[in-house]
């Protein structure tokens, strides 16, 4: 269903979520309200970032002693970002229709980023909501301060790329003695630039927005186990038992086979067999595995949950580190390619005298 844009003569204005543009011209209608235009509106959709702006303005006002429909409505009007603006009058319109807070907020989020809008609980109380939320700020700050390290490794050696294919442009623009050469040598030269650059910036965006994570879980086994047992610690938090964890778990993964993992788990859980027998083995590693073992006789899986949680940070953080190293030397190899090319070019008539 598609979003739009309705503006009254009185130049309010809401965006509704409807079926058609004519059943929404028949609500209005039967409200006795004549005078209105509708466009279809096509909102600029939350990613983590923007999904983390909001939760932090929603947690200002929440703190400040204001409901979770009231700070709705005042951040539709006094929201600096204009996007988060639109979307909490996209939520009040929602609201008001009685659609709750997450199913409405999911609408206007990125498919990456939507899972994240069922941590929030909004039905709950208001120190409930806004306990939620701090959970909810500090996985999605954790996922963009990865993106944030790898984006910080690159400045420097993208910066390096840069001069050398500058450098690179420029010689084989003084070499050039013809038209015919200038055109052969210095346009493939300008064309490699361009598709560098272009790499660049579309690498640089996607770390800025904390779209790494997506790249991440793909190739990396030790992220997804990171990631997994950071959702299952945040939703424990919020009083939901490890199957209902288990059960949600698959929407916040695109890794196919980590989903399936996750449900053979959740049904293991549900036939009834015990903890020990139903988690997969590298999932527990080392101490946490012993603490795994015990709970089959106690039925606390809380501490082997805490324990494998740390171990798998330990572990991706010593991979983060180790990218952070190996990208930019990548990198920086790659410039030097750029720059023994430039070197060559220059003393090859040198050589030749020789």
């Amino acid at each position: 269903m598609p979003w739009f844009k309705v503006k009254h003569h009185t130049g309010e204005i809401e965006y509704q979520f409807s079926l058609s543009e004519n059943a929404l011209v028949f609500d209005y209608l039967q409200k006795q309200q004549w005078q209105f235009q509708i466009s279809e509106w096509h909102p600029k959709k939350l990613s983590y970032k923007t999904l983390l702006i909001f939760y932090q303005e929603i947690q200002n006002g929440l703190q400040s002693g204001m409901p979770l429909n009231q700070t709705i409505s005042h951040l539709s009007y006094s929201s600096s970002h204009k996007r988060i603006a639109d979307t909490n009058k996209a939520l009040l319109t929602e609201l008001k229709k009685g659609v709750t807070f997450n199913d409405a907020l999911m609408k206007l989020t990125t498919p990456l980023a939507s899972p994240y809008c069922h941590l929030i609980n909004a039905q709950g109380t208001r120190e409930e909501c806004e306990q939620s939320l701090i959970t909810s700020i500090k996985q999605l700050d954790t996922l963009l301060n990865w993106s944030q390290r790898l984006l910080k490794a690159l400045y420097y050696p993208f910066c390096i790329i840069q001069i050398a294919l500058i450098i690179s442009i420029g010689n084989q623009f003084l070499q050039a003695d013809t038209h015919s050469s200038l055109l052969n040598n210095v346009l493939p030269m300008l064309a490699l630039y361009l598709i560098c650059s272009s790499i660049q910036l579309v690498v640089f965006y996607q770390l800025h927005q904390g779209n790494a994570c997506s790249w991440l879980e793909k190739y990396s086994k030790a992220f997804r186990l990171t990631k997994l047992f950071s959702l299952l610690s945040s939703t424990r938090k919020t009083g939901v038992t490890i199957q209902q964890s288990l059960k949600r778990m698959p929407a916040y993964f695109q890794h196919q086979p980590t989903c399936l993992e996750i449900l053979k788990v959740f049904y293991k859980l549900q036939l009834g067999q015990n903890y020990s027998s139903c988690f997969p083995k590298h999932w527990f590693p080392k101490e946490s595995a012993i603490a795994l073992h015990s709970s089959g006789q106690n039925g606390d899986i809380e501490r082997a949950l805490h324990l494998a949680t740390q171990e798998h940070e330990k572990n991706w953080l010593k991979r983060v580190s180790l990218l952070e190293k190996l990208i930019p030397a990548l990198c920086l190899f790659i410039a030097g390619g750029f720059v023994a090319s430039t070197l060559m070019a220059l003393y090859a008539p040198l050589l030749e005298v020789n």
